[in-house]
């Protein structure tokens, strides 16, 4: 379990550097844009402060490039901030010079501006927080204070500045106060959903209890820290808290697991090069070899972390450091620490108001004196030892922090209960509009079930008025066809044979009336093929086709080819058209056949984008188009296109044959 809770725990601080990694991205390409306004400046201090906690290097990069940009075009208050921030992170990098150099450069553009409060805070902040992490926690406390007094909105900055007070009480030793700050910023972190914040004070209440000598209610603080660190992808503050949890084992003598999560915690500060973190883990590992009775490797972190803080500047922990090698080498039984060295030690920490490490150097004192056998002054020490440890770990104060603890927890379950009545009312609210949803829907349904019947009975209605239409047009067509063409050709056969009956000489008579029958027979098979429905398809057609252009061109020995697409064989033509369409290739094939002297036809048909092509072609004589002549069958072809919304075309030159086409569409 602790394996796959571990692996979930690295999967959501894969998926929260995703995130990361998505916000800079984003204002890396705002900065891409070259506007230099403050848009862009507002973007490269958001890339600096993501920065700040996974890459120092890259965020001093992007602090620098802020600078340039801030100095060009004016605008002090992003210089202010961008000097706090480069505080921030030479003090992170070991070197406090240059970290009080900025520091002095963002106070003197705070006094060139009195009435700007944004500017005022960030500093005192900045400010704070340097003298703090130097062990200067006097100096670092009347900033802390200034800021909750010139800022009161409820948002994560006053949230913030209580963080911050706590820890720093919690350096000077006095632990009500810090775990009453701690709580304070805990709630308002809560109220306002702010995860990271939350992190931070559920880390500084772990310092709180295992200060006050409760390592196990420390522990349960450090690992609902880690937890909310990891899952936020803040990789210094998951160094801190492992830390922490190593603190929190080493007191609960449980040796070698603290000594696995310092050294877990070391790495990942050495791989970050956060120089700060790496001597405060070295003075830390140092105490648990010294429990472990270990002292070669005690005395080895002690060194290593003294050298480092005194590169670092960093007197407070250099001091720590070294009281606790002083202790080690007493209980060597090493004649080689110094009195001066030890009053030294203790003049640093009532300065820097660290009552708790005042307290620790008056025991080592105490063990010094009585291991030279100066009892009265080792009774003296001994006594200032007690008081003070009395004042900061006493019972009442333990109890004091309790009842904090207690108040805080009762809020937060008043909280809970008034979010599950709130949750209870949500939930009636969704059930009713669920219900009203629901009513809404059948509503909705019956009204689309009633449309749609109605939608279909009209089509029904339209479609069978449309049919009787052209039936109607149908029956007028073949009436018009049985009167025009039949009907006049019955009667030129019915006065040709009583001419025949009058005259001796009847033979041309003859011959017309048999000639007028074979037409009318033709003509009344090209009437019933067309109204047949079951050549409604074009392969009927073409097959009809092929049939009268082998009647008329065979005889003549004109060769003819068909070229066609196999998808046209699919299409279905109502009855006009298909009539229409014959009858123009019909027409094509007489004229060729009686006045092209053609020897080559090509016929072609295919179909695209919903059109119907259709083109004859001969290798002819051709004709002047623009000679009027005397037949009609070029203007029955123009004219029955037409009839059919077809588009009609002709192409013709005396010595380059003839080619008519057309087009039409298909629905």
């Amino acid at each position: 379990m602790k394996r796959i809770a571990f692996g979930l725990g690295l999967l959501s601080m894969v998926f929260s550097l995703s995130a990361q990694n998505r916000i800079i991205d984003s204002l890396q390409q705002i900065v891409a844009l070259q506007k230099h306004d403050t848009i862009e400046l507002t973007a490269l201090t958001g890339i600096t402060n993501e920065y700040l906690r996974l890459d120092l290097q890259k965020a001093k990069k992007y602090a620098f490039q802020t600078v340039a940009l801030a100095k060009a075009t004016n605008q002090d208050r992003w210089l202010s901030g961008c000097y706090n921030y480069l505080t921030t992170i030479y003090r992170e990098a070991g070197l406090p010079d240059s970290s009080i150099y900025y520091l002095q450069l963002s106070e003197s553009l705070v006094q060139k501006h009195p009435a700007n409060v944004k500017m005022r805070f960030n500093f005192n902040q900045s400010a704070s927080l340097f003298y703090k992490n130097m062990g200067e926690y006097k100096k670092a406390l009347p900033y802390m204070q200034e800021n909750l007094t010139i800022y009161t909105k409820v948002d994560e900055n006053r949230a913030g500045q209580f963080l911050n007070l706590g820890n720093l009480y919690l350096s000077m030793g006095d632990y009500q106060k810090a775990a009453d700050a701690h709580i304070n910023s805990l709630r308002l972190f809560e109220s306002l959903n702010v995860p990271r914040g939350q992190s931070f004070c559920l880390h500084s209440l772990g310092n709180d209890f295992l200060f006050l000598k409760q390592p196990a209610t420390a522990k349960k603080y450090y690992e609902e820290s880690l937890a909310l660190k990891i899952k936020l992808g803040d990789k210094r503050g998951v160094i801190i808290s492992t830390s922490g949890l190593g603190d929190a084992h080493k007191d609960l003598k449980q040796y070698k697991k603290a000594e696995a999560y310092y050294t877990e915690a070391l790495a990942m500060a050495r791989n970050l090069k956060i120089s700060t973190e790496v001597a405060r883990i070295l003075h830390q590992s140092g105490l648990l070899f010294k429990r472990m009775n270990e002292l070669d490797k005690a005395r080895e972190n002690f060194e290593q972390s003294m050298d480092l803080s005194l590169q670092l500047g960093d007197s407070a922990t250099f001091k720590r450091t070294r009281s606790e090698k002083i202790g080690l080498e007493l209980l060597e039984k090493s004649k080689q620490s110094t009195e001066l060295e030890l009053l030294n030690g203790l003049n640093t920490f009532i300065r820097t108001g660290d009552r708790q490490q005042q307290a620790n150097e008056y025991a080592h004192l105490s063990e010094y004196y009585a291991a030279n056998k100066n009892f009265e002054k080792a009774f003296y020490y001994m006594q200032k030892h007690e008081a003070l440890s009395d004042s900061v770990e006493g019972n009442i104060v333990l109890l004091q922090i309790k009842e904090l603890e207690e108040r805080y927890n009762s809020d937060k379950k008043e909280q809970q209960i008034v979010l599950l009545q709130k949750d209870q009312q949500l939930q009636a609210l969704q059930l009713k509009q669920q219900k009203t949803n629901i009513t809404l829907i059948v509503i909705a349904m019956i009204s689309v079930i009633v449309i749609a019947t109605l939608l279909v009975n009209r089509y029904r209605v339209m479609n069978r008025i449309k049919r009787q239409a052209e039936l109607e047009n149908m029956r007028q067509n073949i009436a018009r066809d049985l009167h025009d063409d039949i009907g006049s050709t019955l009667s030129s056969i019915n006065i040709m044979s009583k001419l025949a009956m009058q005259q001796n000489d009847n033979t041309g008579h003859l011959q017309k009336i048999s000639s007028y029958s074979s037409r009318m027979m033709e003509t009344m098979s090209d009437l019933v093929w067309s109204i047949n429905p079951v050549n409604d398809s074009v392969e009927q057609m073409l097959a009809k086709m092929k049939e009268f252009a082998g009647e008329m061109l065979e005889p003549k020995n004109i060769q003819y080819e068909f070229a066609y697409d196999n998808s046209v064989n699919e299409i279905r033509l109502d009855v006009e058209k298909r009539k229409s369409l014959f009858l123009i290739f019909k027409e094509a094939i007489n004229n060729i056949a009686k006045y092209s002297e053609a020897t080559q036809v090509f016929i072609r048909l295919n179909y695209a984008t919903g059109m119907l092509h259709m083109q004859v072609q001969d290798n002819g004589k051709g004709f002047d188009a623009s000679v009027n002549t005397t037949g009609n069958g070029l203007k029955n072809m123009a004219a029955r296109a037409q009839a059919i919304k077809g588009k009609w075309t002709q192409l013709t030159e005396p010595g380059k044959g003839t080619s008519i086409a057309i087009e039409i569409p298909i629905t």
